[in-house]
């Protein structure tokens, strides 16, 4: 779907419907003892009062929930993200953090959820079927190896088991591998837990995701990322919306953009993935987009060229 097309998703059914339409009820009563209200108290994004954000919660250094706390990269997006709806957009924000990759966008299509924010690589197949605001980060697919493997280049790849999960890019590139096996799990912590008891030879995914897990299990597992070993071409990341709201798409690709030209993406990206800062000392560079490329991918069916 293509186009300036503005009205809302029908919901019909569920929790979110039925909430609705009894603040609708409750809407009506109190219209008459209500002669104004200011923005935050009847704002609207997207056509709701009320944006779900779907986000992961396992995925360390990105967006964990652990002894009941959240952290990573995604965590702090989505803080900084709910802040601006909640203040500027008059919204109330409601995270769901327990989205698995496969079914990120089907979440947006049946109006399950407003907002997906859960190292989303955007697409060109992708964006035919959601539209994105992003990229936030940018990243390349690399390995992660159990210490001593011997595992530093492609040629000591063939005939490795190399892990993945669906849902992903990473499968689709470890195609140019053709000498390597490559391993399904049904998420990036069962493909590390197979690593980890020597199931596999490698996982592989994004860097940032896998230095994640590398600085989580320090100490303990031995994991580590092979420096300089990717494949495969760079992913953008990027905020999932369900098509149909281009307006309010560009008003948070604005916000987007200047988010990640503050101070606010830099001191998150130290805090969630410190292996990673410490290991690449051009980090910036490499993983923090510039406004023509969120120009290019963001609110638009097919990226600009």
């Amino acid at each position: 779907m293509s186009g300036e097309w503005t009205a809302a998703p029908v919901r019909r059914g569920g929790r979110r419907y039925r909430h609705r339409a009894a603040a609708a009820v409750a809407a009506g009563l109190l219209l008459t003892a209500t002669a104004c209200s200011s923005r935050e108290r009847d704002g609207e994004f997207l056509g709701s009062e009320e944006i779900d954000v779907v986000t992961h919660k396992d995925l360390p250094g990105m967006s964990l929930f652990e002894n009941y706390t959240y952290s990573g990269f995604d965590n702090a997006l989505y803080l900084d993200l709910e802040k601006w709806l909640e203040g500027e957009e008059g919204v109330q924000v409601t995270r769901n953090a327990d989205v698995s990759s496969a079914a990120r966008i089907a979440r947006l299509q049946s109006g399950d959820a407003d907002l997906v924010v859960a190292s989303f690589s955007i697409t060109p197949d992708r964006m035919k079927e959601v539209d994105f605001v992003g990229p936030y980060l940018t990243t390349v697919q690399g390995f992660l190896v159990r210490s001593g493997s011997g595992i530093r280049d492609h040629a000591d790849l063939a005939g490795k088991r190399v892990c993945t999960w669906d849902g992903t890019t990473s499968r689709v590139a470890l195609g140019e591998l053709r000498d390597s096996v490559s391993v399904g799990g049904t998420d990036a912590e069962q493909c590390v837990q197979k690593l980890r008891q020597g199931l596999v030879d490698a996982v592989s995914t994004d860097q940032v995701l896998l230095y994640g897990f590398a600085q989580h299990t320090a100490g303990r597992d031995g994991l580590e990322v092979v420096p300089g070993l990717t494949v495969g071409a760079p992913q953008h990341y990027g905020i999932g919306v369900a098509k149909g709201h281009r307006e309010d798409c560009r008003r948070l690709a604005e916000w987007l953009k200047g988010h990640v030209g503050g101070r606010e993406w830099q001191g998150n990206f130290r805090e969630a993935l410190p292996l990673l800062v410490e290991e690449q000392p051009d980090w910036i560079s490499r993983h923090k987009p510039e406004d023509d490329l969120i120009d290019a991918h963001s609110c638009v069916d097919k990226p600009k060229t």
